[in-house]
């Protein structure tokens, strides 16, 4: 979809203040919904929660749930760190 100049200033806006939260929490999330129905979710995790997620050598699906949990608190119970990885 091809924005205009207005549109362009607002979506470039968004898309900046959604990488400032991401870096305050660590990850973001936006729910965009389509005319037709659908919804897309978009999830910004921030370079800070990426780097310790590979200190911690957490899978992508581990990383995933975690800027999950960040980007929309009290959604899976309370609030808690990463656990500590056991090998």
């Amino acid at each position: 979809m091809k924005l205009d100049p207005e549109e362009w200033v607002i979506a470039t806006a968004l898309d900046q203040a959604e990488l400032e939260d991401a870096n305050e929490r660590g990850a973001a999330a936006r729910i965009e919904f389509n005319p037709d129905g659908h919804a897309k979710v978009t999830i910004t995790i921030s370079r800070e929660l990426v780097e310790q997620a590979r200190a911690l050598d957490l899978t992508t699906l581990e990383l995933f749930a975690e800027a999950l949990r960040l980007a929309v608190p009290g959604a899976f119970g309370a609030a808690r760190p990463l656990p500590p990885r056991w090998h």
